[in-house]
């Protein structure tokens, strides 16, 4: 199941609208209950201890509708690695939740007890934090530095990922994310907390970002950087302690490499500046991998255009037709809560790369919900997974939340503009030759009634002449 894409909800629910089913946690972090959706398996809803105020509901919607404007890359990514916010819970005019993916089986193990083997649980990072003879008494595969570079690859591809599209994470660490023993793949959760460009204080303790001593400024996707390149050091070596000496004990192991440059650059910069991209380390982990980035463009950090080379588009608007295509789900309704097929008041075009009945084409999302407002808007993939963070049991955290309000625009392409420039000089062309054309009338007009009254002279003078020649 695709974390995001396969949401079979709205961009926005009434609470009402996902019934409760089994409890997954109580009080924990910021989340008043995190419970399965009755009658939609792999579907957790959040609900909040406090409605959310008006800049979380912002970046929630923003959020919500982010991936619509990703590149197909990076839209797998978050299907893959990601509990991606996909639906806004209201309860009347207050936005209380949230719905989510729950984490995929082989985040999960069963862990071996004293008193035997207990129900598989959420399998959080902080088991590569363990010896690995740890690893192996309650059961676990031992995780050798093909599994950890593994780990840390994932990691840093989800945080290029927020780092170009502007989303500050903020609560890095080994707590929200989940961990699959087998693969090394990694599953972060506690996204629906996220800020775009900025968000409030959130920190776990050991985490503390050097250049940040006060709090005097807000986490940006510079402070992101900083845990991120923490997490990889710790993540390699299973040293929480001082992450300089667990650079020491990567250096001492791989030698004098570029990712050992750059992660000492990171964790000792002076400025902001100074700290390497999240895609350089990403780069320099790739390389020792032999693995390469997934194929085809990334959108640029603000941008909600998608990739280039795809032509997928259809025409929508009062001209579309009115019927929806077969098999399509009230998830592909438009922001406002309306088909978007069926909408008269919408012109246009849009994407439909990769889109299934559950995944609907790009759309612009609906303006910040008022008192009054309410109903579905579109769909998009879950929040936190099905253990963690700050809404799950296993791996607790707290949170507060971030390109866009949402409003990622629909993604433009420059076979569309090159359309629009052609249709906006016929336009001009047309105009021009309409108002040639009106010039022309009145000038014609004249001259016709002059020739008419030249006329009417003639004949008169013919006939005053016919009568006097007759007279004399």
């Amino acid at each position: 199941m695709r974390t995001w894409s396969d949401s079979p909800f709205p961009s926005r629910e009434e609470l009402s609208g996902v019934p409760e089913g089994k409890a997954i946690s109580q009080d924990n972090g910021e989340s008043r209950l995190v419970y399965e959706v009755k009658d939609s398996p792999g579907w957790l809803a959040k609900l909040y201890k406090r409605p959310a105020d008006a800049g979380r509901t912002s970046d929630l919607q923003r959020l919500v509708y982010l991936p619509t404007g990703m590149s197909q890359a990076d839209q797998d990514l978050v299907d893959r690695c990601l509990a991606w916010p996909t639906t806004r819970l209201y309860d009347g005019p207050d936005l209380v939740g949230v719905v989510m993916a729950k984490a995929p089986d082989g985040f999960y193990a069963p862990l071996k007890a004293l008193s035997g083997w207990q129900d598989p649980a959420p399998l959080p990072l902080d088991w590569l934090m363990k010896p690995a003879d740890k690893c192996a008494q309650v059961g676990l595969r031992r995780p050798d530095l093909d599994l950890r570079l593994r780990a840390v690859e994932e990691l840093l591809a989800v945080g290029d990922l927020f780092a170009r599209h502007d989303i500050v994470y903020g609560d890095w660490s080994y707590r929200n994310a989940l961990w699959n023993q087998h693969t090394g793949e990694v599953f972060v959760i506690d996204m629906d907390s996220c800020g775009i460009g900025s968000r409030e204080w959130v920190e776990s303790p050991g985490w503390a970002d050097p250049l940040f001593p006060d709090r005097s400024r807000r986490p940006t996707v510079a402070s992101d950087s900083y845990k991120l390149a923490v997490l990889t050091v710790r993540c390699l070596t299973a040293q929480r302690q001082d992450p300089l000496e667990a650079l020491r004990a990567v250096e001492a192991s791989k030698g004098d490499t570029s990712l050992v440059r750059l992660l000492r650059r990171t964790l000792t910069a002076a400025r902001l500046e100074d700290r390497p991209k999240c895609a350089e380390l990403l780069e320099a982990v790739r390389r020792i991998r032999g693995t390469t980035a997934p194929a085809g463009p990334s959108v640029t950090s603000g941008s909600g255009a998608g990739a280039d080379n795809v032509t997928t588009w259809v025409k929508v608007g009062p001209s579309a037709g009115t019927a929806r295509p077969s098999g399509t789900t009230r998830a592909a309704s438009g922001a406002s809560g309306t088909d978007v097929a069926a909408a008269s008041n919408v012109t246009g075009s849009v994407n439909l790369r990769d889109r299934s009945a559950a995944r609907p084409p790009a759309s612009a999302p609906e303006s910040s919900p008022s008192p009054s407002s309410s109903g579905p808007g579109r769909t998009g993939p879950g929040s936190r997974s099905a253990a963690g963070g700050s809404g799950t049991g296993a791996t607790p955290t707290q949170g507060s939340l971030p390109p866009t309000s949402h409003t990622p625009r629909p993604a433009a392409r420059s076979t569309s503009r090159a359309a629009a420039r052609r249709a906006a000089m016929a336009r001009g062309r047309s105009e021009r030759m309409s108002q040639a054309a009106a010039s022309r009338r009145p000038r014609r007009h004249a001259v016709i009634t002059m020739l008419f009254r030249a006329f009417c002279a003639l004949i008169a003078a013919l006939c005053i002449a016919r009568y006097v020649l007759g007279w004399i």
